[in-house]
């Protein structure tokens, strides 16, 4: 009887070995994106990208292009490593703002949800897993994630009826 009760619970220590590492954390669980390596800064001499320049991107709209800065969260960076892209902004709910999808979804591991969007926020619907670029101001949900904001006066680009077409991709002294 002893041998049989011995079974279960080495097999079930095999699998916690297997799945566990040497630290004892989860391998099995996801991990977050890494933040893009970054040299330099604000209080360092040698040339390169402070944490600011790192988190920005440009959307080119037929000839004009327009910057972004990115929040620093898991979505977003997982967004940056995914660039360049090219993507059709599908208009949404009468111009209030534009939609496409990723495949896969963007990760949202511990990013915090609510968002009133103002124009400019670039969201993701978390129900769906779209990214929405807001063009108009819309009323809080919890279901929003913002992922970044449009600089200045760049929405005006993106806020105009139907469909387009837009590269997003890392500044020309990011690549």
């Amino acid at each position: 009887m002893k041998k049989l009760l011995l079974i279960p619970f080495l097999l079930f220590t095999s699998f916690v070995t297997a799945v566990c590492g040497d630290d004892g954390k989860e391998s099995f669980l996801l991990k977050q994106p890494e933040m893009p390596e970054l040299s330099g800064g604000k209080d360092d001499d040698t040339p390169g990208m402070s944490d600011e320049t790192a988190l920005k991107v440009n959307i080119t709209v037929g000839s004009r292009t327009v910057a972004a800065t990115m929040e620093n969260n898991a979505a977003a960076r997982d967004l940056l490593s995914r660039l360049p892209l090219e993507a059709t902004l599908n208009d949404f709910n009468n111009t209030t703002e534009k939609i496409f999808y990723l495949n896969p979804a963007l990760t949202l591991d511990g990013v915090p949800c609510g968002c009133a969007p103002v124009p400019g926020d670039i969201t993701i619907y978390a129900p769906w897993g779209n990214v929405a670029i807001f063009c108009k101001e819309w009323s809080y949900s919890d279901d929003l994630v913002k992922i970044g904001h449009i600089d200045g006066e760049g929405i005006d680009a993106l806020d105009v009826g139907g469909d387009i077409r837009v590269r997003i991709e890392k500044p020309w002294y990011e690549k």
